[in-house]
């Protein structure tokens, strides 16, 4: 009598463990030490090491998520810019006049930008940043933009603003000395004055009254 054949169970596959094990929320972490460190310091003053231990991380760990130090202030950079726009939102649900939402916006842009002015050095250098990071940056420009834009819009509506003017180009002329003074004006001026002089142009010019 032939024997009978005994059914064997499918090999079970061996998970790999060789390596090291993911860390939960590893890149979140890092990014969130990198946005505390370089809106304290401005970029040349904050090292990579630095931003490992603030994470609780190995510097190689900064380095595998982000290629670069300029790549990590980048990201750094572009995520605040949702916290920025989140801020002016609900700081302009308490303001109560035009002059008074222009400002509050300024305010918060130009504090924002003072010590992240090395970010536009790199958005000219087209071998610093990835694609990628570009494109985020200018979609979250152009938010903050639109955000502006509504805000002028609603001006010309309620007549605080003078009808007929362009509102984007308005918009954009706003952001425009904001980053013109953090760029270039920050030797002799401080936030407090260039948010002063940039609302005072924005709404009075510059001839005299």
């Amino acid at each position: 009598m032939p024997a009978k054949r005994q059914l064997l169970s499918p090999p079970v596959r061996r998970k790999d463990t060789r390596g090291r094990p993911s860390t939960p929320f590893l890149r979140e972490r890092i990014l969130r030490s990198a946005v505390e460190l370089f809106a304290e310091r401005e970029f040349d003053l904050v090292l990579i090491d630095e931003v490992a231990a603030h994470a609780g991380v190995g510097k190689g760990s900064v380095y595998r998520q982000f290629r670069s130090k300029e790549e990590l202030y980048a990201a750094a950079v572009i995520d605040g810019f949702s916290a920025l726009q989140r801020e002016i939102r609900a700081a302009l649900a308490g303001c109560t006049s035009m002059r008074e939402q222009i400002e509050t916006i300024v305010q918060h842009a130009v504090r924002f930008f003072w010590s992240r002015r090395q970010f536009f050095a790199l958005l000219r250098d087209p071998q610093a940043l990835p694609p990628s990071q570009e494109r985020q940056y200018r979609a979250q420009r152009n938010d903050l933009s639109q955000l502006i834009r509504g805000v002028l819009d609603d001006g010309v509506t309620r007549g605080a603003m003078r009808s007929g003017i362009d509102t984007r180009m308005a918009a954009e002329s706003l952001l425009g000395m904001v980053r013109g003074i953090n760029r270039y004006g920050r030797e002799y001026t401080t936030p407090d004055r260039a948010i002063d002089i940039v609302t005072s142009i924005f709404f009075d010019g510059c001839a005299p009254r």
